[in-house]
């Protein structure tokens, strides 16, 4: 068994009834040949970037399987002959594709996760504390008071004594 993902639109003249059918039986043709579906995600209408079949808009479906490489002519096949599908396309993920989609998956959940700790300890902070640098008022660098007058330092410079 191989992981396969198909992109299917289905027409947006059908009501959600419908597009729940097809969905239903294509998910139903992969299972009843030994298939198994992953996830399926109905990303619901979309504008299209062409017109296909005088359609603007369509109702994108994503299914992820694991198939017999031998059942993939027979649900292109299946997608070619129902009518509500305006367009398919099925792609094998190979090991590589998938090792990286984990891989985005960890990072993901990896930031996920600090930033949410980052904003508990924000949360936690306590602005109202009496801290000493809240209130500083010295200067940093040198003290400017003790600066010698310029005039004064004339008469030490001019290399003659």
């Amino acid at each position: 068994m191989r992981t396969y993902e198909a992109l299917y639109i289905i027409s947006p003249e059908l009501d959600d009834s419908a597009i729940q059918t097809v969905v239903a039986d294509v998910e139903k043709f992969i299972t009843s040949s030994n298939g198994t579906i992953v996830r399926s995600d109905v990303w619901g209408k979309r504008k299209l970037a062409y017109t296909i079949r005088k359609h603007t808009e369509g109702v994108y479906v994503v299914l992820r399987f694991l198939a017999s490489p031998d059942s993939i002519k027979r649900l292109e096949q299946q997608l070619k002959l129902t009518e509500a599908v305006i367009r398919y396309m099925v792609l094998y993920l190979d090991e590589k594709t998938l090792k990286l989609e984990q891989e985005q998956a960890r990072r993901y959940e990896e930031e996920l996760r600090l930033s949410t700790e980052r904003r508990n300890r924000r949360e936690d902070d306590d602005d109202d504390d009496d801290d000493e640098d809240d209130s500083d008022s010295r200067r940093r660098g040198r003290d400017f008071g003790s600066r010698r007058n310029r005039s004064e330092d004339d008469d030490d410079d001019d290399g003659m004594d």
